[in-house]
């Protein structure tokens, strides 16, 4: 159908038109719509859109699910309890629905909800547990996403990518070495050679105190990216070696360094109380982002040079309206 296919196309002004003059309009219509408002970020869009329906099938709630969770507001968790009751029972034996549910609950920040109603479930999913799991990561909870990833394990599911990511992140927030090492050691060697998942361990790593292990995970990635260079910066920073993470971002190509990277080399040099460093860094940086002038204030501040702070801050104000974090 060619609606269908200039959905897909991403051509959403055409799309609409094309749905506008449609006298008959399907549910897979008014489906694949909503799945294009979502994917270009047009949760309000996709909304609206809902309202329009009678008598809404079970992707038509996935999406609106998908939906709330893009918002992530009051009003989208008011809406998706309200929805979740309104629907008929049968809708709870769809696993991607439930996830999806789920995935909304915690993304409009109800986390206590969601697990109550995992706790009730009586067939749990891979994509579920990893939902849960993201949920306590959010809430900072590293022994609950440890406890669930055990259950997990116990009930015969096999974590996939999306799990240990989660699970190195836990490991991260509870900065405990031996745990640390302890499950990691259990990890399969096929799951650890993703870049995403080496990213992950050098953070676990620094935050654990283990700057030997981040680095040699670094020197195994061939080309490392923006993510990779600023989180093993960041490693360095945390433990107090600002030298260290300066001589990386030294060695970082010039269409590499992004706010993340200046940020984390700044973090650094103010951990490490290398605050002339820290000034010729900032000095050539071209466009100074707020995170960027919050950092730098950050590092004068530690080191008692509020003179240098003030001077910063009339310099951001002439431009921008004043930020909290800078004070």
């Amino acid at each position: 159908m060619y609606f269908m296919i200039v959905v897909k196309s991403d051509d959403l002004k055409n799309a609409e038109s094309l749905f506008i003059a449609s006298k008959k309009k399907s549910l897979s219509m008014y489906g694949a719509l909503m799945k294009g408002y979502i994917k270009n970020n047009q949760a309000n869009k996709a909304l609206d859109l809902f309202n329009k329906i009678d008598s809404p099938d079970q992707v038509i709630i996935i999406l609106l699910f998908n939906t709330c969770a893009l918002l992530g507001t009051n009003e989208a968790l008011s809406l998706v309890k309200r929805a979740s009751k309104e629907i008929p029972k049968s809708f709870y034996s769809n696993p991607r629905l439930l996830t999806s549910l789920l995935d909304a609950l915690i993304k409009c920040g109800d986390i206590k909800h969601a697990e109550l109603l995992f706790s009730r479930l009586r067939t749990r999913t891979l994509s579920m547990y990893n939902a849960i799991i993201n949920g306590f990561n959010k809430e900072k909870n590293p022994s609950k996403t440890l406890d669930l990833f055990h259950q997990m394990k116990i009930s015969g599911l096999e974590p996939n990518f999306i799990t240990y990511t989660c699970v190195i992140k836990a490991l991260s927030l509870s900065g405990d070495y031996s745990l640390a090492q302890s499950v990691i050691g259990k990890i399969s060697n096929s799951v650890l050679i993703d870049n995403q998942i080496h990213n992950a361990l050098i953070d676990m790593w620094g935050k654990t105190g283990c700057v030997n292990r981040a680095k040699e995970i670094f020197k195994k990635i061939h080309q490392p990216d923006q993510i990779g260079y600023a989180t093993m910066i960041n490693c360095y920073g945390l433990n107090g070696m600002g030298i260290q993470a300066i001589e990386l971002y030294r060695q970082i190509s010039s269409e590499l360094v992004n706010e993340s990277v200046n940020v984390s080399v700044l973090n650094a040099c103010s951990h490490s109380g290398l605050v002339d460093q820290a000034r010729c860094i900032f000095r050539n940086i071209h466009m100074k982002s707020e995170r960027i002038y919050t950092t730098m204030i950050d590092c004068l501040a530690r080191a008692s040079s509020f003179d240098e702070v003030q001077q910063l801050i009339d310099e951001y104000e002439r431009s921008h309206s004043p930020v909290a974090p800078m004070y």
